[in-house]
């Protein structure tokens, strides 16, 4: 047992207990913190630790602010390196959002060239707590060089501050890179910031095949394509208000956005169907298509707009930042108020002038047969 207690392992160990402690007093001064839990030995390395802070509900400042004013208040320890960050939904390897792999065979060249972009790095705005490997541990000065598929490797890591995004930082990283990169010295995305763009691709998929089998539907439904392809070029209508919200709201776009846009797409289209399924049954009652039409608006206005304000008002609280956590589902409300607005008002213009147009268009082409 005293062995045990004295091994290197258990000594480091408190060494980073006693340091958390430390930023512990630090982060507790300020009014808007509410506890602190601290954690000692991640992954097995006893060097690292973390601090988890609850902030209070009834906060004046947001939690991009209050990290900021934490961020400048943890105080400069020999030996130790701070990082403030957000907890993510998924516990990775790469716990900041910015990581850049610096890769070159020349190991002085690599060691240049990576501090070379960590001074520029930092200038840049909206990017804070910039490191690179090796220095978390060993202290400012240190660098680490690894090893990634048989290459030398130096990571280069950062947070991101208020209202910036991760793509927009991470090609402001690849600019630079490009403007002082000596031949042999490549650069390439690793952690969140090489997932970006992956996952607008996997959205753009996936809406693609929402649609598809939205529109399969309609066409099984409706037996005739007229109708499946009003709804296909009035969904749009969903997007310009979507898009509005979250620029006079100021709200990220990112991925809980996205899922608003896709919520959108069943809410939209189930005023076209309202609109267009009420106007064949009249036409098929025996009144024209300009009688029908009218008839319908009149009809169907108000179904619309109670639905329409049932789901904006349900929304609102969300939108509003109320509620624990309400900051991450903030965007998808703005983005499905905002759509809402915009493409309930519009579809009683557009979907009707679609559905004439397209049926004159169809006539014309294949006969009024």
């Amino acid at each position: 047992m005293e062995n045990l207690a004295k091994s290197p392992e258990r000594l480091l160990l408190r060494k980073t207990i006693k340091v958390g402690q430390q930023l512990e007093e630090v982060v507790l001064t300020f009014p808007e913190v509410e506890s602190v839990f601290i954690t000692a030995g991640l992954r097995g390395d006893p060097t690292k630790g973390k601090l988890y802070v609850r902030l209070k509900g009834d906060r004046k400042l947001t939690t991009a602010e209050v990290q900021a004013k934490i961020r400048v208040a943890l105080p400069t320890l020999k030996g130790v390196s701070a990082s403030v960050e957000d907890i993510p939904f998924v516990q990775t390897e790469a716990e900041k959002p910015i990581q850049i792999a610096i890769l070159g065979e020349n190991l002085n060249l690599l060691r240049k060239t990576a501090q070379q972009l960590e001074t520029r790095v930092e200038k840049l705005p909206g990017l804070v707590d910039v490191a690179l490997s090796g220095q978390e541990k060993r202290g400012e000065n240190a660098l680490e060089v690894e090893r990634l598929n048989g290459q030398r490797v130096v990571y280069l890591s950062a947070n991101l501050a208020q209202q910036q995004g991760l793509e927009d930082a991470a090609l402001q990283i690849e600019q630079i890179a490009q403007s002082i990169f000596p031949k042999g010295i490549t650069l390439k995305r690793w952690g969140s910031s090489a997932h970006s763009s992956d996952v607008l691709g996997s959205f753009g998929s996936t809406m693609t095949l929402s649609i598809f089998l939205m529109l399969s539907l309609l066409l099984l439904l409706f037996g005739r394509l007229l109708e499946p392809i009003a709804v296909g070029l009035s969904l749009p209508l969903s997007i310009v208000g979507a898009m509005l919200g979250l620029l006079v709201t100021q709200s990220d776009f990112g991925v809980i956005s996205l899922l608003g846009l896709i919520f959108l797409l069943g809410l939209l289209d189930k005023n076209a169907l309202l609109l267009m399924d009420y106007t064949n049954q009249l036409r098929e009652s025996g009144l024209s298509r300009e009688e029908a039409l009218v008839e319908t608006g009149a009809v169907r206005l108000r179904p619309i707009i109670m639905t329409t304000a049932s789901t904006i008002l349900g929304m609102l609280p969300i939108a509003l930042g109320w509620g624990a956590g309400a900051e991450l589902r903030q965007p998808m409300a703005v983005v499905i108020i905002g759509g809402l607005i915009t493409s309930s008002l519009l579809s009683l213009i557009v979907v009707p002038v679609l559905y004439t147009l397209l049926e004159d268009g169809w006539a014309k082409m294949f006969g009024k047969r």
